[in-house]
């Protein structure tokens, strides 16, 4: 098998041969296309096989670019002063890669040989041969190309110590045996191997584990000084503008590294976690988490600058955090929004801002936003009434158990507005949300349950959820005691007594 022929140079010089090919191709007179055709016929074809595999990489070798020690993107690697290459580009090393894989199109070391070798594999091997006899330095030393190009650039030591821990990471396992002992429940081994990985390669994710390990007591009692401490050397990693996160809205729960151990800081001191509280160096971490890409971070941010909770209250500086958050498709940021120009106590009032952002909250599924929505067509506030559209709306917050919208979707099946009447559906919505403690739900379940609607009349359960509803200030609730009452016998107030006051009699169920 013949080997693969490279194209060297830009990857583009390869879709320039392509294109050449094919009209080559298309030019040929039909007689001589003709003839190949018979010609070929009589060859034997070998047989093509697509297995869907690239070139295997050299475990070896590793992409300088990527690199945390060599690469440019990393704000406090060697290289951060340096021009950029736009061969160090990502869309371009992965534009190359998928024609070629590793090549000598991009800027590789082995770290067996850091310095290169015969074999000419190692691809810097160019620019070790520019280095003036003697020196440590690369082209680093030599006069820049002009005035845009700085002279600091990573020296061949820089280069050593990336091929260096590239092998121990090669080669590491301590990693792997640590998360199998934490699966195991074997705390105390998985903290030792998170321990080894640290020291080994300064891993920001066991760094992470052992911050939350101590902050839990797994594997040892907890101690919140050590948990600050690997939290802290977590976040403090060393980042670039490709380390920042990709925020789905769809998962928000998801969270990088960085972005976890600043979030898991910024809850311990804002709760006060074996410290004492201290709201202004949480609102410091959910900068952190923010930076790092964490979208609910930057949400936390506009409520606390919105709020003043964490002691320092700038309305701008949280609406503009808060429709940052909005625009990465942040649900709570929408519905946030929304609440504050409805209620118009940090801005002014704006039923049609509000109606906007509780529309766009609960379209992404906020079930707050969703229910605000709701009332919104329910009662025209900014719109035109909208029975059908806000049925909608409380139909799917009620399925995510909002108690206010099971109520009002309650309603709607027991007066057959919109949808047919169904006492039926009415009674167990209003359960539902009566379960909730829902003062409207409670009182209409109370109803129900005194007429029989919906199932049986049971004057003892009427009794203790008019009861309830009274606990919980529904105005109507004295007068409709006030009738039933009168209507049990004693068997039957004995009853409610006993489910009103648990420890006084006999539980009825």
């Amino acid at each position: 098998m013949l080997p693969a022929m490279r194209v060297m140079g830009s990857p583009f010089k390869l879709l320039g041969l392509l294109l050449a090919l094919q009209s080559a191709l298309l030019c040929s007179p039909a007689g001589a296309q003709q003839a190949a055709q018979s010609a070929g016929e009589t060859a034997t074809r070998p047989e093509v096989v697509v297995t869907g595999k690239r070139k295997l990489q050299d475990p070896t070798e590793f992409i300088a670019a990527d690199s945390r020690v060599l690469g440019r993107k990393f704000a406090s690697s060697c290289a951060f002063m340096s021009g950029y290459d736009a061969k160090d580009d990502d869309l371009v090393i992965d534009y190359i890669m998928s024609f070629h894989g590793i090549s000598n199109d991009i800027n590789t070391i082995r770290d067996v040989a850091p310095m290169g070798d015969a074999s000419g594999k190692n691809t810097m091997g160019d620019d070790f041969a520019e280095k003036p006899s003697g020196s440590d330095f690369g082209t680093g030393t030599t006069q820049a190309p002009d005035a845009m190009t700085p002279s600091v650039q990573c020296s061949n030591t820089d280069r050593r110590f990336a091929a260096g821990r590239n092998s121990i990471a090669r080669k590491d396992k301590t990693l792997n045996l640590a998360l199998d002992a934490y699966d195991k429940g074997d705390y105390v081994e998985a903290m030792a191997q998170f321990k080894q990985n640290y020291s080994k390669l300064g891993n920001d994710f066991s760094a992470l584990m052992l911050g939350r390990m101590y902050l839990e007591g797994k594997g040892t009692a907890v101690d919140n000084k050590q948990a600050l401490y690997w939290l802290d050397k977590s976040v403090n990693q060393r980042f670039g503008p490709n380390d920042r996160m990709r925020f789905d809205p769809k998962h928000p729960q998801l969270m990088n590294t960085r972005a976890e151990a600043a979030m898991t800081l910024a809850k311990v001191y804002m709760v006060g976690s074996g410290m004492q509280r201290d709201p202004r160096k949480a609102l410091e971490f959910y900068e952190v988490a923010a930076d790092s890409g964490y979208t609910p971070a930057t949400a936390m941010l506009g409520s606390a600058y919105l709020s003043g909770f964490a002691g320092q209250k700038d309305v701008n500086k949280g609406i503009k955090y808060l429709k940052e958050a909005g625009e990465a498709g942040y649900a709570p940021a929408l519905f946030q929004l929304g609440k504050a120009y409805y209620d118009g106590n940090e801005v002014p009032k704006d039923l049609k801002m509000a109606g906007a952002y509780f529309t766009a909250g609960a379209k992404e599924g906020h079930p707050g936003a969703q229910l605000a929505a709701a009332r919104m067509y329910d009662f025209g506030e900014s719109v035109a009434p909208d029975p059908k559209r806000a049925l909608v709306y409380y139909r799917e917050a009620a399925i995510k158990g909002v108690p206010a919208a099971q109520n009002a979707l309650g309603t709607y099946f027991y007066k057959g507005e919109v949808v047919g009447q169904n006492l039926e559906t009415a009674r167990k919505l209003f359960n539902a949300a009566a379960m909730q403690a829902q003062p409207d739900a409670m009182y209409n379940l109370a109803i129900m349950t005194r007429n029989g609607e919906g199932g049986a009349k049971d004057l003892s359960m009427a009794y203790v959820w008019f009861s309830l509803a009274k606990q919980a200030r529904y105005p109507e609730a004295d007068a409709a005691l006030a009738d039933v009452k009168p209507q049990l016998s004693q068997a039957e107030l004995a009853r409610a007594d006993a489910l009103l006051k648990p420890g006084s009699g006999t539980k009825t169920r």
